[in-house]
């Protein structure tokens, strides 16, 4: 099961850069006394990933019975930080454009 899980994680992983990628795309040319702004937003919202990737990777390598609680929490919580600043990005490039 574990296994399959990891095909769907990468294909996961495949979407939110094509996500992220759009992003980034319809920032880019909008860009003119915002660029720090947005480029903060954006290395925050890369680490959130990155946090993301590493909790999946822990959750898969978890053995411990124990510890399956713990890696879910860690999962879970990164995954919400991820969209979370996904989201307050979305709506400030959707504010500027309206």
């Amino acid at each position: 099961m574990r296994g399959q899980q990891s095909f769907s994680n990468k294909e996961k992983n495949m979407s939110i850069i094509y996500n992220i990628s759009n992003l980034l795309k319809r920032v880019k040319p909008d860009m003119k006394n915002n660029d720090f702004e947005y480029e903060e937003e954006m290395k925050n919202l890369k680490q959130a990933h990155k946090e993301w990737t590493q909790a999946e990777i822990y959750f898969e390598s978890v053995k411990d019975d124990e510890l399956i609680d713990h890696a879910i929490y860690n999962l879970e919580a990164a995954k919400k930080k991820y969209f979370y600043l996904l989201n307050r990005v979305r709506e400030k490039i959707e504010k500027e454009k309206a």
